[in-house]
């Protein structure tokens, strides 16, 4: 089996895509990575080049991706030159984590996976439905998921979303995100946690609702540190530090010393950096929405993503309780248990062998 799979390097998706070629490699599938966005950085090519040694083969072009301004001319080019690898690659099947190219009439399977999109981003961030101004992108996005074999979601509340903006979508499909990490870690790796408050992401993002942890920061009683891209200079109380972007080993460290991981969302379609922290024995505190209470039920700490004090006040909970904090992130660890790469890697394997032999049974009867 051939896969022929598209990414990008601006966020998320990357870390999805890699983490399920590199699945897909080792079960002796042959994986065709495509990416656009901006050029990937040293530590993703690290990742590309660690994988190309067990057989990927890695094309990237620094196309527009389609939720950036004025992306079209972009995206038409980078359906060309999708097409052109797909012509000199041949494979089996195409796995898009992009909308724009699901929809030029391929002769092969197509599975689109929707990590998120904007129409449901606005709804949940902004209250409202997604400005005229992005019409082609909800058209684009709406032929998509019309014109895909199957259509896949990272949690239900994210299909159920699509499904009240969009209307009909082909064979939807919930798949839960997957670590690749060992869950064999002995719990003395964790004892040297610090009552201390970590959280990342892109800080420019109101999704992330990162303005909500400063606003809460003067009244919490530990140190705050903060990870991720921001657009701007940052005021800062007293007790935060603004590390800047790191990288996933970086991440790593930060999580392995933290007590606590908060991120008080608007929005998260399913939310790969709480299953990082969760992983590493940090007690959760996310925003109180649909698909975190999915995901996480009662293992995660839930806030209202617009109450300063009542976030400030679980954090405090939890920093002036060690042993209450260690329990929540010995539930949080529990629960990542159930997102494993493996059990991500073999739903997928299982929708490929279904298309592909949807593929045969039709071609037998004609």
């Amino acid at each position: 089996m051939k896969i022929l799979m598209t990414t990008d390097t601006a966020g998320g998706v990357w870390h999805y895509a890699m983490d399920l070629a590199e699945g897909l490699l080792d079960e002796q599938i042959q994986v065709v990575l495509i990416s656009m966005g901006p050029a990937p950085t040293t530590s993703q090519m690290e990742q590309v080049k660690k994988q190309q040694k067990k057989g990927l083969n890695f094309y990237h072009q620094p196309f527009k991706l389609e939720w950036m301004d004025e992306p079209w001319e972009d995206v038409t080019e980078a359906g060309k030159w999708i097409m052109q690898i797909y012509e000199k690659e041949k494979p089996d099947l195409l796995h898009f984590n992009n909308y724009s190219h699901v929809d030029l009439g391929w002769e092969i399977p197509t599975l689109l996976v929707a990590h998120s999109c904007m129409g449901s981003w606005w709804h949940s961030v902004k209250n409202e439905s997604l400005p005229k101004l992005y019409t082609h992108y909800s058209e684009t996005v709406k032929k998509s998921f019309l014109s895909a074999d199957t259509v896949v979601f990272p949690s239900q509340a994210l299909l159920d979303d699509c499904r009240e903006i969009y209307g009909k979508i082909s064979n939807p499909q919930v798949v839960y995100n997957g670590l690749s990490f060992s869950w064999n870690e002995p719990i003395s790796e964790f004892n040297s946690k610090k009552p201390i408050l970590f959280s990342m992401g892109r800080l420019w993002d109101e999704a992330k609702n990162v303005d909500l942890l400063l606003r809460a920061a003067p009244y919490i009683v530990g140190e705050i540190f903060i990870a991720g891209e921001t657009e701007k200079e940052l005021t800062l109380p007293k007790n935060v530090r603004y590390l800047g972007k790191l990288s996933r080993k970086q991440i790593f460290n930060w999580l392995k010393i933290s007590g606590v991981f908060v991120l008080p969302v608007k929005y998260e379609p399913f939310g790969l950096s709480f299953l990082e922290a969760a992983s590493f024995r940090c007690a959760l505190v996310g925003g109180n929405i649909p698909s975190l209470r999915e995901i996480w039920g009662d293992s995660m700490a839930f806030i209202d993503p617009e109450d300063p004090k009542g976030l400030a006040k679980l954090c405090n909970d939890l920093l002036l309780n060690p042993q209450q904090c260690k329990e929540k992130g010995e539930e949080a660890f529990q629960t990542a248990k159930n997102y494993s790469i493996q059990k991500k890697k073999e739903k997928y394997l299982e929708i490929y062998n279904n298309l592909l032999h949807q593929v045969k049974e039709t071609v037998s009867s004609s």
